[in-house]
């Protein structure tokens, strides 16, 4: 055997998938994108995010609670209120996203994905999962992904914060003003649509 052929193989290019539920996304994780758009490139970047099954179910059953919006809601609220390119957010699973959905080859490309310190502690790494380090990767097709830890931007703006907030709250001007303070600027329209929802009023 050559050594040629047991050396590991080096990926030509590098895509990255900033998961997370985005229930909606907030300014916090809008500054977290722009961060890995500066360091990896806005070609590399994703957002990846579904609307799962238990999330449907509840929408089925009136609850909205906890994931009130699905992946398309979800997407227009990113594109409209944070000028993310519709093309950059991805209906896959945070945490195994498929590069198919991407139109890339996993036999050389490689795969980072970007969870929060707290996800990254949870979920640990090992195996397929590596830390993320700058310099040569291994393509996807050899059973390896990377993690990078996202930096923590706004003192954890919290999305559960907002819907609190913002569901059972009569007074509309107090709702304006943690609109604003969210997203960074304020959308008549996306305001009354997430208002609607996350008050469960037809």
């Amino acid at each position: 055997m050559r050594f040629s052929e047991i050396t590991e193989a080096i990926a030509d290019n590098v895509v990255v998938f900033y998961g997370g539920r985005f229930q909606p996304m907030h300014l916090a994780h809008k500054q977290v994108y722009q961060h890995l758009v500066e360091k990896f490139g806005p070609a590399n970047v994703f957002i990846a995010t579904t609307f799962s099954q238990k999330a449907q179910k509840a929408h089925v059953m009136g609850d909205f609670s906890s994931d009130p919006f699905t992946f398309d809601e979800k997407k227009s609220i990113m594109s409209s209120m944070h000028g993310i390119p519709a093309d950059k957010i991805i209906d896959t699973n945070p945490y195994r996203p498929e590069l198919a959905k991407i139109g890339k080859d996993p036999n050389n490309t490689a795969v980072v994905v970007v969870y929060s310190a707290k996800d990254a502690g949870r979920l640990g790494t090992g195996g397929v999962l590596q830390p993320y380090k700058d310099g040569e990767l291994q393509p996807a097709s050899d059973d390896r992904a990377y993690v990078y830890v996202a930096p923590e931007m706004m003192g954890g703006m919290s999305a559960s914060d907002f819907r609190s907030a913002m569901s059972g709250n009569s007074d509309e001007s107090a709702k304006k003003k943690v609109f604003q303070q969210f997203f960074g600027k304020f959308d008549q329209k996306v305001f009354d649509f997430i208002n609607k929802r996350l008050n469960n009023d037809s």
